[in-house]
């Protein structure tokens, strides 16, 4: 099964288009999105949204790709809209790509759609050399020692969280949802263990090179 990778129209320099996009992933642009790809050799395979966003050359350009247009008055993000295209769509990998940018409302929607993202499904935001995901109940997490690395509980709060192989470790803690206590960790090791038994636990890790 290919990767879906989805294009937004947030900040998103072309060096990291290159850097994060394989040969044989599903492109996605999300409305604006086609944008950052006008100047880059990818096309995508698929343009949805409400088309409000869109160049009049990045539709041009990509007009043999498959446009999936939507009222421009509606109840969800073109983000959301590219993401249950994807869940449609039985995509097993999902990687998203400027999500973020100068809106803190849109920047912590796009972040907070990742608690609708189906089991078994991975999905992770990149931006820069940040990457952003949902931590399964009981995970590995591989990385460089003294990258940083965040955990946060987004719905409420996260019952039981231990984690293993960071600067700071937990065991069996109830992480409050709304306090900072799971913030700018660090790896001791190049693998450390998370697990926790109730609630959403969301993970920022910082790469020293991604």
């Amino acid at each position: 099964m290919k990767r879906a990778v989805l294009i937004c129209n947030g900040s998103l320099d072309t060096k990291w288009l290159y850097s994060n996009i394989q040969k044989g992933d599903f492109i996605i642009a999300v409305d604006g999105g086609a944008n950052k790809l006008v100047k880059t050799s990818f096309v995508p395979d698929v343009i949805i949204g409400d088309m409000d966003s869109i160049t009049k050359s990045a539709a041009k350009k990509f007009r043999a790709s498959e446009f999936i247009k939507f009222p421009r008055e509606k109840d969800s993000l073109d983000l959301e809209l590219g993401l249950r295209y994807c869940f449609d769509k039985k995509f097993t990998e999902i990687l998203v790509l400027g999500a973020l940018g100068n809106r803190a409302d849109m920047a912590l929607t796009n972040v907070f759609l990742l608690s609708q993202v189906p089991q078994g499904t991975s999905a992770r935001i990149v931006h820069e050399n940040q990457e952003i995901f949902l931590v399964p109940k009981n995970f590995v997490i591989e990385g460089i020692p003294g990258e940083v690395v965040s955990f946060f509980p987004i719905g409420g709060d996260a019952k039981g969280l231990t984690l293993k192989g960071f600067k700071y470790e937990l065991d069996n803690y109830d992480l409050r949802f709304g306090i900072g206590i799971g913030l700018s960790n660090e790896f001791k090791s190049k693998k450390a263990s998370i697990s926790f038994k109730d609630g959403l636990v969301l993970c920022v890790h910082f790469h020293k090179w991604l």
